[in-house]
């Protein structure tokens, strides 16, 4: 049966050499794909594809593909760390740059609303989205504006919908004060967000 939980479209330009590895006696490449945004900054997502998909993939490469925010969990520097790709299921025709994520899930941890410095209305949220063979994915999306705070008040286990687009964001990290960690994070920044059980969009 078909996954309708997790859905994401991206077309984008292959960033560096992509490497390759082998799960359960199938070959896959894994590379950085580089995709517009209106605004003219990019974001740099993490794909993975099957090398029966596609056969070669070099840089500078354009490539469209259809297919679902992944997650799963890696231990580094004796840290359990969330890890975000995108893995492909299939390959379509390059038009234009596109990053279109549309995700079905329940609150996996209470919401958090904040304001930046600069006055701006955000709020964390995390989905356990469910996937095939029992499986989930933890999915971080960040919600902005009027509905950041009416957001923050849902509890876990809520149900939403949303659509959005899943960025790349770079952060510092301060471990010492002579030492400071560069990194990257992903997350869906959310456009519309609905109640999946009343299929109304939840905003105030």
């Amino acid at each position: 049966m078909k996954n309708n939980n997790n859905k994401i479209n991206l077309a984008g330009t292959v960033v560096l050499e992509p490497t390759t590895y082998n799960c359960c006696g199938e070959n896959f490449y894994s590379f950085l794909l580089s995709v517009k945004r209106n605004s003219g900054k990019e974001d740099i997502i993490p794909v993975n594809i099957s090398q029966l998909l596609q056969e070669k993939i070099t840089p500078g490469e354009k490539i469209a593909i259809k297919g679902q925010v992944r997650t799963y969990n890696r231990v580094i520097d004796n840290k359990n760390r969330l890890i975000i790709t995108v893995f492909a299921q299939e390959v379509l025709s390059y038009t234009e740059d596109i990053n279109s994520v549309e995700i079905t899930g329940s609150f996996c941890k209470a919401p958090k609303y904040r304001t930046t410095p600069l006055g701006r209305d955000i709020c964390d949220i995390h989905l356990a989205v469910n996937r095939e063979r029992g499986k989930s994915d933890y999915i971080p999306c960040i919600v902005w504006g009027r509905t950041a705070a009416h957001i923050g008040q849902l509890n876990v286990g809520k149900k939403v919908s949303i659509q959005g687009r899943l960025q790349s964001r770079e952060y510092d990290k301060k471990l010492t004060d002579d030492v400071i960690l560069k990194g990257v994070a992903y997350e869906v920044s959310v456009n519309r967000i609905y109640d999946a059980d009343e299929i109304k969009e939840v905003v105030v």
